[in-house]
Formats: structure tokens, C-alpha cells, sequence
């Protein structure tokens, strides 16, 4: 019967699945305010200012009611009539360049929500748990890849890609209502980051060459430019997760900033404060830091954790004692009053009062918690959903975050391996797809997952870029006797002893490295007794993290069960290394990238289809054609299913998450990655509770 349940609960949250369609798009150009609808536009037709090649279209009309104006939760309205706040229309960016927020990141309409109530979670967690559901970043992408301006109004470029123009949102205010405008780039930019107060000068979206960074210039009070010697394409540069914003609070942070540390810029000068004055300054408003180093990283990086800190997210946090802090018992964000998104009728956003943190001290307290009604959304482990949808009945439903990674229980060999007879055996196919039918993933799914996790293949997961229904089920079906043969084909021969040996009589034994905690270290007897029928003799070797990575370094392995760093991800836009052998970094294609990453001066010159991956991604980079870069990113892909380098036993896990029937706007299957940032996707702000 619990089986039975698990099946049913995977089949309903698969068919609410979102199925991408077509690749991620370069997003340049976007028209004012917010949607989420893409739509095409050509890139064939440049000018010197911009070259739009796709973007989000954007709610320019205003509300529908237009005689009501505007509106706001009834605590700032109260707040308004005491005149102790700005009335709402002088708390919003000037008409046009409001962002009207209309559908959730999966493309579904949101529903108009009624304002009041708080959002109870579980802890922050660690140093980014209080941005992971707020954070208000350059763009926003959707669930499919596609992306819009968000902060920012708009963004270009010319021609050759070497300048980038940002236009701001004329009135758009700190969360404590002092405006927000160019002087807050030029300031985080210079007196921030090219001093590496922030600890993060080495994002290579703004670097230009190997020691060089753009040049930033004000053009006017809402529009500045990024400029670059060579082409900076939009793969290099908009789509860098590691730019995610490009802005601070001037008129907070400007008495935090030490001499000690400036760079000569045209915009800002010295301060005249030494390192003990800044701190005392900061202390002063209740940031406490032992050196400069601390204080700039608090403050120009972690900067959400610190209370009094002007933002531009939905929810700010609480500067009441106790409150304030992500390791507190209870830790509030609070509404920021001067939030710059509405909703299609005209309601500022966020619709829920605050965001409550509640740490939870022992295993299980926070199911306890979320039975009683203390918690509205939790994470849960996949074992424990059955039983808890059960006994909710209809005080909750399950939400899943799809995981980018291709498959779980992955297992990947070693082709540069220093043994010929190894290297040669799993370069052939033949021996991969062996490796792959001699296992009934059934039963596997049944044993290791209690029938959760479905039977599929290393491949691009459902509702991710390049998913492929055939590709997902490919060398699927058990076949012991059709393995057995396929392993007699690449020249192994059977022994007395029951088991296969290389042609020039050597034993064959396929060690099977895993890491400790990883859970391989878990699923290796089950599978070993597959492998065994077929004939294949294996040994395990579980070693702790730092000497498995080790070994991988030394190139002193076979096989990993795992493996450490999983093939996947969003696409070539979030990360390329887990696709194309170029670095020292995943161990499907072990030594070959390490001949790329030192121009061959080391490691192993990869062949044939190995070497394609890196021809097509050579292509990949050089064009700023969306088109082209989609379509070499699946030309990569389908590299992949023809070799099919890593195998997997079962679909890849998602992130599950149980939430109160009273939340609304919590969307359908998205897709968990940190170019999504994660719990961001879910939109916080468009969430609303009903009673």
C-alpha cells in the first residue's frame, strides 16, 4: 500500500510538471515594468544602442480600475493617514516604470491575493537562508531558461558587444525611501567592489582580460554603461550567475568605508575615515565586525543578514532585538514599504505582513510544527511524504523543485585510466550499455527509494532544457543475457570461477569508488548483486571526501558510483564544466580536462566524440547568437545520449515541499538551481494566506 502511495503521489506531481520549450533565451532591450511572457524578437537588425534578440514583454497599462489608483496593505495605509509614510503613489517608481507582476516563473497566471497574515518557515539556515526567498536580483529568470530585466528597467548593447547600457526605474526608493538611482552603481562598483571590500572582485562578468575590470560610467541619474575592450557576449555577461546585483545604499554605507582600501574612480573620493573609525560607525548602527575585511563582507556581500541595511527586496529584516538575526529562534522579515512591484490590479506587493524564520532545535520538531499550523511550507524528505499527505488530508499539498541533475545513482568510469585493458574497455559503448540493462532498475527503485523514484536514465530531467522522453528511458530495460553478450563483444572472456576476464587472461575487476555520507556507499551492495549476475566481479573502495577527490586529482581510479561532481545543471548558460571536459573538475571525463585546462601540456588529448564536445563548446562561446547558442548546447546534449558517458539507475530526485492549503500563488514543478537562486523562484512576494 505504501508503495502503491508513493507511485501515485510521483505520477500527480509529474503531471503537473513544466515541460520547457525551446532553450534558454538572451534576454537585451526589456521593455519597461514586469510580466513573464516571452517573446521573440530579431537579432538581425542591430543598432548602435541595442541589439534585442529576445525579451519579456511588460505590463505598461495601468491598473484596472484605473479611478482607484494604486493600492497598499492596510497597515501602510494606516501608516499613510498617520503621516508618518509617503502616500503609495510616491513610494512607486513613476508610472510606466512600475514592475506589474502577473505570472509566476512557470508562465501561469497568478491569482489576485488579499493582503495580511505571515509566511512561517523552518530556519534560515546558513549565510544566503534570508535571500534565498527575496533576494531581488539584475534579471529574474523563468522556470525555462528565458529571463527579463527586473531591477534594472532595461538592458543593451552595441553592435560589437564591447558596451552594455543598464536604465534604471525613474523613482524607484530604498526600502527606507531614499532614492535609488546610478550613484548607487558607480558607488558599489568603484568604493565596493573593484576594491574588493565585498570579498567578490573576481566576478568575471565585469572582468576584461586577465587583469582588467569594465569601465563604468553614470550617464545620467537612471541610465549607466558597461564598457569593454573585447566583446563581452551575453553568455559572459547578463547570464553570469555570479552577477547577480550591482548596487548598494550610498547614503547608509558611505561612512563604512575606509580609506584604507580606495581605488582612484571618477565619481567618488576618499572619506577621510580610517579602519577603527568605520568600525565604530558601523557598531554604531549595530553591525559589529573585528576587522575591515569582516565589515566589508557584511556589508557590501552578506548584507541581507544585517538589520537596518536599506534594500530593494519585497521583505526587509526586522530591526527588533531578538528578531533580527538569521540565528535567532524566531527571525522576521517585514514588508518593505517601498517595494517596486504591483500586482495586475494595481496592489502593491508583497501581499503577507512578514516572513517568519523558526528555528527548530530536534529531529522532527518542524513536522510537529507544521501539523499544528506553526510552519506553512516545509521541506520534506521524499521517504516521509506518503505518510504525511496521509494523515493532512487536504490541510496541505506537495510541491516539488526539480533537481537539474541528470539521474541519480549515477556511475561513471574512468577513461584516461592509467590500465589499457580499462581505458579500453570503457571507451566501448558496448560495455556502458551492459553496464546499464544488467540492472532492474525496478527493483532498485523499490530497495532504495521504496518506489519514489522512478526507473530512467542519465539525461536532462522533465521540465528541464533539452529534455528528451527517449533519450530518458535509453539502455532502460533489464536484459541480463543481452548484457552478457554485449560484454563477450567487447572481448571478455568468462572464467571458471563464474566471471568475466580480459582476453589476455587477466582477471577483470571493476573497483567502484564511492565517498563517505554520500549514499552510493548505500546503493553499492544492492547493485553489486546485478553486476555479479552478469558476471562482472567488483570490489568497493569508500573513501572519505578529501581522498576520494584525491584520487580523482591522481587519476588512481576505475569507477565511481556517486560521483562527487554530478553530471547536470540548467545548461551551458549556469555551468559548462559539467557538460564539456575543460577542467580538472568532474570525473566522467576525468584526464581530458585537464589537457584543456593546460593547453596540453598535461593530462589526456581527448578523441572523437570527447573531442567534438569541446569543438561545439569553442562555438558556443564565440557567438552571441541565442539561436546558435541553443542550438550548439544540443548538439552537446546529443553527444551525450549517443555515448552516454555516465549512466544512471533512476530519475534524478527532486526537492520536495509540503505547503498549508491556505498559502496560495506557491507554483507547480519548478526547477532548483543556483542560477535560479534557488527557493527565489517561488516569487515570495506574490504569495498570499487565506484562513
Amino acid at each position: 500500500m505504501k508503495k502503491r502511495l508513493f507511485a501515485l503521489l510521483l505520477a500527480g506531481t509529474m503531471a503537473a510538471s513544466l515541460i520547457a520549450c525551446g532553450g534558454p533565451s538572451d534576454t537585451t532591450d526589456t521593455t519597461p515594468s514586469g510580466t513573464q511572457e516571452s517573446t521573440q524578437q530579431s537579432s538581425e537588425s542591430n543598432s548602435e544602442e541595442s541589439n534585442s534578440e529576445a525579451s519579456n514583454s511588460e505590463e505598461t497599462t495601468p491598473p484596472a480600475d484605473e479611478a482607484a489608483g494604486y493600492s497598499e496593505a492596510p497597515m501602510l495605509a494606516d501608516l499613510v493617514s498617520a503621516g508618518s509614510l509617503p502616500k503609495v503613489e510616491d513610494r512607486l517608481p513613476v508610472e510606466g516604470d512600475i514592475f506589474v507582476d502577473t505570472k509566476d516563473a512557470g508562465g501561469n497566471a497568478l491569482e489576485i491575493g488579499t493582503y495580511g497574515g505571515v509566511i512561517n518557515l523552518a530556519g534560515a539556515g546558513g549565510s544566503w537562508g534570508l535571500s534565498r526567498p527575496v533576494l531581488e536580483g539584475i534579471i529574474r529568470y523563468n522556470s525555462d531558461g528565458t529571463y527579463y530585466a527586473n531591477v534594472i528597467k532595461e538592458f543593451s548593447h552595441n553592435d560589437d558587444y564591447t558596451v552594455w547600457t543598464f536604465k534604471l526605474r525613474e523613482g524607484m526608493k530604498w526600502s527606507d525611501g531614499e532614492d535609488f538611482n546610478a550613484d548607487d552603481i558607480t558607488f558599489w562598483y568603484y568604493m565596493c567592489h573593484l576594491t574588493n571590500y565585498d570579498t567578490k572582485k573576481n566576478w568575471a562578468a565585469l572582468m576584461d582580460g586577465e587583469d582588467t575590470w569594465a569601465t563604468l560610467e553614470k550617464v545620467d541619474d537612471y541610465t549607466v554603461t558597461w564598457t569593454f575592450t573585447n566583446p563581452k557576449f551575453p553568455a559572459d555577461f547578463i547570464e553570469n550567475g555570479d552577477f547577480k546585483w550591482c548596487w548598494a545604499p550610498s547614503h547608509y554605507l558611505l561612512d563604512m568605508i575606509p580609506d584604507s582600501i580606495y581605488v582612484e574612480n571618477p565619481y567618488w573620493e576618499k572619506t577621510g575615515l580610517d579602519d577603527e573609525a568605520v568600525l565604530v560607525n558601523a557598531k554604531n548602527k549595530g553591525i559589529d565586525a573585528a576587522t575591515v575585511n569582516d565589515l566589508g563582507k557584511a556589508i557590501a556581500y552578506y548584507w541581507w543578514n544585517e538589520d537596518g541595511i536599506p534594500c530593494l527586496n519585497s521583505y526587509t529584516l526586522s530591526t527588533k532585538e531578538g528578531n533580527n538575526s538569521r540565528d535567532a529562534q524566531l527571525c522576521i522579515l517585514e514588508r518593505n514599504p517601498y517595494f517596486w512591484k504591483v500586482d495586475a490590479q494595481g496592489q502593491q506587493l508583497p501581499y503577507c505582513d512578514e516572513i517568519h524564520f523558526n528555528t527548530t532545535s530536534e529531529d522532527g520538531q518542524d513536522q510537529l510544527m507544521f501539523r499544528s499550523g506553526e510552519l506553512d511550507i516545509m521541506e520534506v524528505a521524499m521517504q516521509d511524504i506518503a505518510s504525511l499527505l496521509q494523515d493532512l488530508g487536504d490541510q496541505a499539498y506537495l510541491r516539488e523543485l526539480a533537481s537539474t541533475n541528470w539521474g541519480s545513482y549515477l556511475m561513471t568510469f574512468n577513461y584516461t585510466c592509467k590500465d589499457e585493458n580499462y581505458a579500453t574497455l570503457f571507451a566501448n559503448p558496448d560495455f556502458r550499455q551492459a553496464m546499464s540493462i544488467c540492472v532492474d532498475r525496478e527493483q532498485v527503485s523499490g530497495l532504495l527509494t521504496e518506489g519514489f523514484l522512478e526507473p530512467g536514465q542519465c539525461a536532462p530531467q522533465e521540465g528541464n532544457f533539452g529534455y528528451d522522453a527517449e533519450w530518458e528511458q535509453k539502455w532502460t530495460e533489464y536484459d541480463v543475457d543481452g548484457a552478457k553478450a554485449l560484454l563477450e563483444g567487447c572481448g571478455l572472456v568468462m572464467g571458471s570461477d563464474g566471471f568475466y576476464d580480459f582476453a589476455d587472461g587477466t582477471d577483470f575487476v571493476l573497483t567502484i569508488y564511492t565517498y563517505t555520507d554520500s549514499g552510493a556507499d548505500a546503493a553499492y551492495p544492492v547493485l553489486e548483486q546485478y553486476y555479479n549476475a552478469a558476471g562482472i566481479k567488483c570490489a568497493t573502495k569508500d573513501l572519505e571526501v578529501s581522498a576520494f577527490d584525491q584520487e580523482i586529482d591522481n587519476n588512481d581510479w576505475y569507477a565511481v558510483l556517486g560521483p562527487h561532481t554530478a553530471i547536470g545543471g540548467v545548461s551551458l548558460k549556469s555551468r559548462v564544466q559539467p557538460f564539456v571536459p575543460i577542467a580538472q573538475s568532474a570525473e566522467w571525463y576525468g584526464e581530458y580536462g585537464t589537457y584543456y585546462q593546460t593547453s596540453g601540456a598535461q593530462g589526456v588529448a581527448p578523441e572523437g566524440d570527447m573531442a567534438k564536445l569541446v569543438e561545439i563548446y569553442e562555438q558556443w562561446k564565440s557567438t552571441p547568437d541565442t539561436d546558435e547558442r541553443d542550438q550548439y548546447t544540443l548538439d552537446i546534449y546529443n553527444l551525450h545520449k549517443e555515448n552516454l558517458w555516465t549512466i544512471a539507475y533512476l530519475k534524478a530526485a527532486g526537492s520536495y515541499s509540503l505547503v498549508s492549503s491556505k498559502i496560495h500563488n506557491y507554483p507547480e514543478l519548478l526547477v532548483n538551481d543556483d542560477l535560479y537562486q534557488y527557493q527565489n523562484i517561488i516569487h515570495y512576494w506574490t504569495l498570499f494566506k487565506t484562513e
